[in-house]
């Protein structure tokens, strides 16, 4: 028997209720989704290994501080219209589905603390301290009001068809992270095809009278083109480290996601050519964290974010996504993402600073990153 969505709402919110972890997914450019539950919550485990590992989810904070796991003990998959859960013995909530809300926080805005900030890793680039530094922020946008986590999750698969659109229960911290990102860290399909990406470089998809920007006819400052090239600089040094050199490269080319324009190459290997055993998590370990979430040379822009960047960026700009799921694996970086905690709601965003870079550009990036995911809000219009 097909439940409704009702009843997807009202398992999410048993799954909550007892404190079991749960992930629900769905990939870029599929129409169906995935639930997957565990009886034993996220496991720790000491590595991403795509040989060892069973069927689960990933689910990984920036630092690597540990690395989670969640054994896929359920799971469902369906459209979006309905999922069978008649073999999941849970009893189910019959609590009213209530919206999905945001009260907006009265906190005062860190525009400021974030320009100064900026200021001073730039006065270090200029110094030759780094090339790169990805500064982000978290900032607390208010406090969710309603409990319908499926819909908000529908509307996000309807807004960001090409991105890992994903709802996350950590019962550890009791967080609910919920997200659309674009961008791909690690994937291995069924033909042993490996696939990673170059993403970098951010402008509004649409222009200053509202009009939306065709990707054909996004215009892009140095800056900006050079950030990217960084990133697949460091993704072709990464292979070389393994004498891997047989590669396709596809890009750069415009992409959108959501209400942002991107710049995107795609880095390409057939691993029955190579024959390169355990591929994927020899370059997941390789390329976590890239210069698009930290900065490059890696080592000085961990330091220098330490020193400046001031709060943990937990799961955020992490890693997440479903490990031999179909003889395939969907590793993303956790961007474009909100946590739920004790009811309060956090947005998270961050940008690529070099030398050439200006506080107040910058702070409007965050700006923009961060109102892509409140769309998942009911009242976002309003706010």
């Amino acid at each position: 028997m097909l439940a409704t969505t009702s009843k997807v709402n009202h398992t999410i919110l048993s799954l909550l209720k007892e404190e079991k972890a749960f992930a629900l997914y769905r990939l870029p450019g599929k129409t169906e989704f995935h639930l997957m539950v565990s009886e034993k919550n996220f496991l720790e485990v000491e590595e991403m290994d795509f040989e060892e590992l069973p069927s689960g989810f990933a689910f990984v904070p920036f630092d690597q501080s540990k690395l989670w796991f969640l054994p896929a003990d359920y799971h469902f998959t369906s459209t979006n219209d309905s999922i069978d859960l008649s073999e999941f013995n849970i009893s189910v909530c019959k609590k009213d589905i209530t919206g999905f809300q945001l009260i907006p926080s009265n906190e005062d805005s860190d525009k400021e603390i974030y320009m100064q900030k900026v200021d001073q890793l730039v006065k270090s680039l200029q110094n030759n301290v780094a090339r790169k530094v990805v500064l982000s922020r978290r900032k607390k946008v208010g406090t969710l009001a309603g409990n319908d986590y499926f819909s908000a999750f529908q509307k996000l698969c309807k807004t960001h068809s090409d991105a890992m659109v994903s709802l996350v229960y950590f019962p550890e911290k009791q967080q609910i992270w919920l997200g659309a990102t674009p961008e791909i860290l690690v994937k291995q399909d069924k033909a042993q095809v490996f696939t990673t990406m170059s993403l970098a470089g951010t402008q509004s998809a649409f222009d200053v009278n509202g009009k939306e920007i065709r990707p054909i006819d996004a215009l892009w400052t140095h800056k900006e083109i050079e950030e990217q090239a960084l990133v697949g600089r460091y993704i072709i040094n990464c292979l070389k480290k393994i004498r891997v050199r047989e590669f396709e490269e596809e890009g750069p080319k415009t992409v959108k996601a959501g209400k942002l324009l991107h710049l995107r190459t795609y880095y390409i290997i057939d691993n029955k050519e190579v024959n390169y055993p355990n591929l994927s998590s020899v370059m997941l370990n390789l390329l976590h964290p890239t210069p698009a979430i930290c900065g490059m040379p890696k080592d000085a822009a961990e330091k220098l974010l330490a020193e400046v960047e001031g709060y943990d960026r937990e799961f955020y700009s992490g890693y997440l996504g479903p490990i031999n799921v179909d003889e395939e694996s969907h590793l993303f970086v956790n961007l474009r993402t909100m946590k739920i905690e004790n009811g309060e709601v956090y947005t998270y965003a961050g940008g690529g600073i070099t030398a050439e870079s200006l506080p107040g550009k910058e702070w409007w990036e965050t700006e923009l990153k961060m109102g892509t995911i409140k769309g998942a809000f009911d009242n976002i219009e309003k706010l």
